[in-house]
């Protein structure tokens, strides 16, 4: 045979066991794929694999029959256990066999009240250092689930709310189980110190009797954090609760009172800059201070409902952010969440929240990231003033009675924000405004005194999406609706409402719905529309429908397009 022949054999050969291969690749995967989630790989350990897995999840271990879930995968193993055991264990592979299972059955069972990752702590317990990327095990509550067991993340555990198991070995954390996935009933909000998450000195008192980790105070009694906590290791915490229908003040040394009273427990935690103070407080009251804190009481009944049900949807898409997991808390009581405390409760907003108990809006089964705003100036936006990318419910477009369909180009956006709009909004005195801003109120640190601004782009619905600033020395650009905003309330001046209301030295511009009607001299003139960055439901423009006659479902439904509304613990979590 000619060598090109032989060659040419060869590669016949080759590419038959190349189809072969992935043939028998295809029906083992196959196989494999009957009992795997969609999520979740299932295979067999390589034979050549020697060496120990550390803190993977035993699901079956029976002679000749062991599998287990190491790293978000599902392995066979052969091998012949000691014992039946399921649960978290060090596991000894050689070449690819089961040779020894190091059970870890100690565990510390109680809520998760903080986490970071460095440490982990249950209600109760000092926090404990943990293993570097702690393994988090969910098994379904159900025996019936296709995946029993399934490898998540700690974030997709609730902070105060999430019962679990901490598998502890040499007084380290080396494993999280989760057996259920219950939808939060408490919220923790972290009650900020101004800008600051911690106080140096803390006081609590309250006008009834209370208790400290269950020892009896009497009323107005002051409880002072640092006689608490002196001595006492970073994380440790002191619940105080009130007395049925009692509420708690942030108080002086003296006992008297900072501000209105907080309902649930307030809880004092150590750390190392000074303490945490957290309010946890049942869902449904925490959203009944929420409401009035956020939108007048004069506003629409309807809209008020509609508030309420925005509010409960975000606070529950906010329950496993781990912001403040470090301290044990979901949230903060800042607009950087949603207002909290900023006024006491009221009857009809405390009705609204009651009339809508539970409810969420949702999209395609999972919760919808509800977002809210003041006022719009007749265009709703989408994330696109983030630079993010936006979801099928948040859609940008004219919420006027005019035919206009685009803003991008300058001359389109002049005339629709210099003429009369016909718009839901159009009540609000922040629907037109003028903002007169001032070089001579602020310096640049790096390039000096603001000359000019250009707008480089905006959205279709006229929001600007890069504007840039020109300096003395230099050019800035910045490419974020808040950003914009706030980098142009450093030099605002007067800002005239629609209503005739001035307000001088605001600190933002109230949107980026504006153009540059004119500059010279140090003093620039911006014409504009909207507060707030004009994502998701308009309050005023939530008002005025509910005074129509629109019920809340029908005003959420027109600015989140295709959700639906569900009781929250219907939910499939």
């Amino acid at each position: 045979m000619k060598k090109r022949d032989k060659m040419k054999m060869m590669g016949i050969l080759i590419l038959l066991l190349a189809v072969i291969t992935v043939a028998i690749t295809l029906i083992l995967v196959s196989r494999l794929s009957k009992t795997a989630g969609k999520d979740q790989k299932e295979e067999t350990f390589d034979r050549s694999v020697s060496g120990m897995l550390s803190n993977a999840y035993i699901l079956k271990s029976e002679e000749k029959d062991i599998i287990v879930l190491y790293r978000g995968e599902t392995y066979f193993a052969e091998g012949k256990p000691e014992k039946k055991y399921t649960g978290v264990a060090d596991i000894e592979l050689t070449k690819g066999k089961v040779t020894k299972i190091y059970a870890k059955p100690s565990t510390i069972k109680g809520v998760l009240t903080s986490y970071s990752s460095k440490s982990v702590q249950i209600e109760g317990y000092e926090p404990l250092s943990a293993e570097k990327d702690l393994p988090v095990y969910l098994v379904a509550s159900s025996g019936h689930a296709k995946i029993p067991v399934r490898q998540g993340k700690i974030s997709d555990l609730v902070v105060g709310n999430s019962k679990v198991e901490l598998v502890v070995a040499e007084q380290k954390a080396c494993a999280l189980v989760s057996y259920q996935e219950d939808m939060a009933e408490k919220v923790r909000v972290l009650l900020k110190n101004g800008k600051e998450n911690t106080y140096a000195s803390l006081f609590v008192c309250s006008g009834d009797a209370y208790t400290v980790d269950g020892n009896k105070r009497k009323k107005d009694t002051v409880t002072d954090a640092e006689k608490l906590l002196k001595g006492e290791k970073t994380g440790k915490e002191i619940k105080i609760s009130p007395d049925t229908g009692g509420l708690l003040y942030r108080c002086d040394k003296n006992g008297n009172p900072y501000g209105s009273g907080y309902e649930g427990d307030l809880i004092l935690r150590k750390e190392k800059k000074g303490y945490v103070l957290i309010n946890e407080i049942p869902m449904e009251d925490y959203i009944r201070y929420v409401l009035p804190s956020e939108m007048p009481l004069s506003f629409s009944y309807e809209a008020l409902k509609a508030q309420a049900v925005c509010a409960r949807t975000f606070t529950y898409g906010q329950m496993k952010n781990d912001t403040y997991a470090r301290y044990g808390a979901n949230l903060d009581d800042s607009i950087a969440y949603q207002a909290y405390h900023a006024t006491t409760s009221y009857e009809v907003t405390d009705q609204a929240v009651a009339d809508t108990a539970g409810m969420v809006m949702t999209y395609k089964g999972k919760l919808a990231d509800c977002y809210y705003y003041s006022t719009s100036p007749g265009y709703s936006e989408n994330l696109e003033v983030w630079n993010a990318a936006s979801p099928g419910y948040l859609l940008a477009e004219n919420h006027t009675r005019e035919k206009t369909k685009d803003l991008y180009s300058d001359k389109a956006f002049h005339k629709f924000i210099t003429a009369k709009a016909d718009a839901y909004d159009e009540n609000s005195p922040y629907f037109r405004w003028t903002a007169t801003l001032s070089a001579k109120l602020g310096m640049d640190e790096t390039y000096g005194k603001l000359k000019k601004l250009k707008v480089n782009k905006r959205s279709t619905s006229g929001y600007v999406l890069s504007l840039t600033m020109v300096f003395e020395k230099g050019e800035r650009t910045i490419e974020k609706e808040n950003e914009i905003r706030y980098a142009l309330g450093k030099y605002l001046l007067d800002l005239d409402l629609a209503d005739g209301t001035n307000k001088h030295r605001a600190s933002s511009v109230p949107s980026a719905c504006f153009e540059i009607k004119s500059q010279k001299k140090g003093t620039i003139v911006l014409t504009g529309g909207g507060f707030g960055h004009g994502i998701g439901m308009s309050q005023y423009g939530a008002d005025a429908m509910g005074k129509e006659g629109k019920k809340w479902q029908e005003i959420l439904g027109f600015y989140f397009k295709d959700v639906t509304f569900t009781n929250v613990f219907d939910l499939d979590t």
